[in-house]
């Protein structure tokens, strides 16, 4: 697979997606399924939604990814979850694995699934626009940022918003899976630990001579 071209950047932040990516969500999403056949606030929506949100507080975090928010606060490294899910949705997984120190502001550090008008974005077909708007809350130019995530349109997106990105394989489906491993813009990662890894690389070629 052909490696991304490396260019002299510095790195000062990290990207994550929610689901299949930072956390292991497949339990939880029986109950997202559930909510789509029922009236939005009728009295069963309200029920399956109160029952997602408690099945979200069990959803693990992936191995690996502790020793990945130990590496980014010792190099002060700004971490930020870019998320199609809704922003309520990361605020309770956030608050219930005690993860505000890496992701400290609601709407900065947690990016849902609307702008700052409501407007609902998603990433398929690789729109930009969820990214453009965490850039914009993060105030951060795209050349000193990272991506990474669990489906093919995750790193499209970041891409197209001019940030170097990575796929994710660990919470992928088969699909996304052969999707990725056949994207050649793209490297594929197989466990978090490797995001530490990539950062020291990526550190370390910015000392390189030119």
């Amino acid at each position: 697979m052909a490696k991304q071209k490396i260019i002299n950047r510095d790195y000062k932040t990290v990207l994550f997606d929610y689901d299949g990516t930072l956390f292991d969500t497949v339990e939880a999403d029986q109950y997202v399924a559930r909510q789509k056949t029922l009236r939005r606030f009728s009295p069963e929506w309200v029920q399956a939604r109160k029952e997602y949100l408690e099945h979200v507080k069990q959803c693990p975090l992936y191995d690996g990814w502790h020793q990945v928010f130990e590496y980014i606060k010792a190099n002060n490294i700004q971490a930020a979850i870019v998320s199609g899910n809704n922003r309520e949705v990361l605020n309770v997984a956030v608050r219930t694995f005690g993860l505000q120190e890496i992701f400290p502001k609601d709407k900065i550090n947690r990016i849902g699934c609307k702008d700052a008008t409501g407007r609902r974005i998603r990433k398929r077909g690789g729109n930009p626009a969820l990214f453009e708007y965490a850039l914009k809350q993060l105030k951060e130019d795209p050349t000193h940022v990272l991506a990474f995530g669990n489906e093919l349109c995750d790193a499209q997106a970041a891409g197209n918003a001019g940030i170097k990105a990575y796929h994710c394989l660990w919470g992928a489906d088969a699909g996304e899976k052969e999707l990725m491993l056949a994207d050649p813009e793209h490297q594929c990662i197989t466990s978090p630990l490797q995001i530490i890894d990539i950062l020291r690389s990526e550190v370390n070629s910015q000392n390189q001579p030119a």
